[in-house]
């Protein structure tokens, strides 16, 4: 008898564990996107572009890299997006650029998220002489604009797509480290952190377990946002020549050769690329957004 309730008892938790993890869901998705429809419309468009990125070498019509005789084509529907001055396919390109652009962005702020939030994390929690020398060193990086902080550190470097990826992490870190803090030094004195404490918990499980959970809302806010940032100083380092390198396809590099040939009609080189980098740098904006909105408690209380 007691197997057989013990079964019962499985089989319940095993069928409520995922409707929970559903209902979940859709109290995100209602506490964050209803009644933003801007929320809402920034999210599917940034889905859709994701699913570009992502499937991209599946869509791609022509060889991005491959020269043809064919350049500077206008539009057609065996060229959507017209070709360069090299008769590469404009389209293709613009796919795989996506997904580099992407890729490299993603890596670079997911590094920044790891490194910032552990500096942010154990400053706030430990406090004293620890605190004070790493937040100096925050303040001295936030001190220079951080589009010359990251086109003197590529330079340095020298361009590339590991070097992007590097400066990124690099120049993002601040923001986490100070975002962190903030919110471990507002929990870390709270009845449950003192009861874990009390309960003989290590200080490595306090802070992993009970503090660093009460970041992850404001981590999702600015990491949205700061993706956005990202991908537009991509492209700006990549426009001025000093990111990422032709003839591996990127948004920025494809917008400056573009520039080129706008006297000579050849717009679609530059237009297509550039509006691209602005429906994705704008639908990442519009779900920082949505995510502000539905996951502070202060602009709910608002």
């Amino acid at each position: 008898m007691a197997m057989a309730s013990e079964t019962v008892v499985t089989k319940e938790r095993a069928t409520k564990a995922p409707a929970g993890r559903a209902a979940g869901w859709r109290a995100f998705y209602v506490r964050v996107f209803a009644g933003d429809p801007l929320g809402l419309a920034g999210v599917t468009m940034l889905a859709a572009l994701l699913l570009v990125a992502l499937f991209g070498p599946l869509l791609v019509t022509h060889d991005p890299i491959l020269t043809t005789p064919g350049t500077l084509l206008p539009p057609s529907a065996e060229h959507w997006f017209g070709t360069d001055d090299f008769g590469r396919d404009v389209f293709s390109r613009t796919l795989v650029s996506l997904r580099i652009d992407f890729i490299v962005a993603g890596v670079g702020v997911t590094g920044a998220i790891l490194i910032g939030s552990l500096i942010g994390l154990v400053c706030g929690y430990r406090g004293g002489w620890l605190d004070d020398t790493l937040m100096r060193f925050v303040d001295i990086i936030q001190s220079f604009p951080l589009i010359l902080v990251a086109m003197v550190l590529v330079l340095a470097i020298g361009p590339s797509v590991g070097s992007i990826v590097i400066v990124t992490v690099l120049i993002n870190i601040p923001l986490y480290a100070r975002v962190i803090r903030g919110q471990t030094l507002a929990v870390k004195h709270l009845d449950y952190v003192d009861a874990a404490r009390c309960s003989g918990a290590t200080e490595f499980g306090i802070m992993f377990r009970h503090v660093l959970p009460n970041t992850l809302n404001p981590i999702a806010i600015h990491a949205s946002l700061n993706l956005a940032a990202a991908v537009g100083n991509v492209a700006v380092l990549s426009f001025l020549g000093i990111g990422i390198r032709p003839p591996t396809p990127d948004l920025g590099v494809m917008v400056a050769e573009g520039t080129r040939f706008l006297v000579q009609g050849a717009w679609w080189m530059s237009v297509f690329p550039g509006l691209v980098l602005s429906a994705t740098i704008f639908s990442l904006n519009l779900l920082g957004d949505a995510l502000e909105s539905g996951l502070d408690p202060r602009r709910q209380e608002r």
